[in-house]
């Protein structure tokens, strides 16, 4: 009844083995562009060349990265500051849920006898 037909598409291609991966990868170059400009050159020319780097640009790229140090210190001041906060917060709330607790209770037991009598 049902006949089985050739297949019309072609099959996919076979998988690329490891050696020929491997000398893609030595052809493979990955060009970014800079991210912020001349500090983002300063900082791959002291990375890949460190000994062609001046040494203003070498302290300009030091001052940089200082100011980057204070700050992401000050932004985790401020995120420890926030933390107590939220632990203060959690604090009141779970006492005040506690209270709310004993008053339902409280409450039910109530409205229990309430209903016994």
């Amino acid at each position: 009844m049902f006949k089985r037909s050739k297949p019309k598409i072609e099959p996919p291609p076979a998988a690329p083995s490891v050696d020929e991966m491997l000398e893609d990868l030595e052809t493979f170059e990955v060009n970014q562009p800079p991210i912020s400009g001349s500090t983002f050159d300063l900082e791959h020319v002291l990375l890949t060349e460190p000994e062609n780097l001046a040494l203003p640009a070498w302290w300009q790229i030091f001052d940089e990265y200082d100011q980057k140090v204070k700050k992401l210190s000050a932004t985790e001041g401020h995120l420890e500051d926030q933390r107590n906060k939220l632990k203060e917060c959690y604090a009141k709330l779970e006492k005040n849920a506690d209270k709310l607790r004993e008053g339902i209770q409280k409450q039910q037991a109530l409205a229990k006898e309430a209903l016994k009598s």
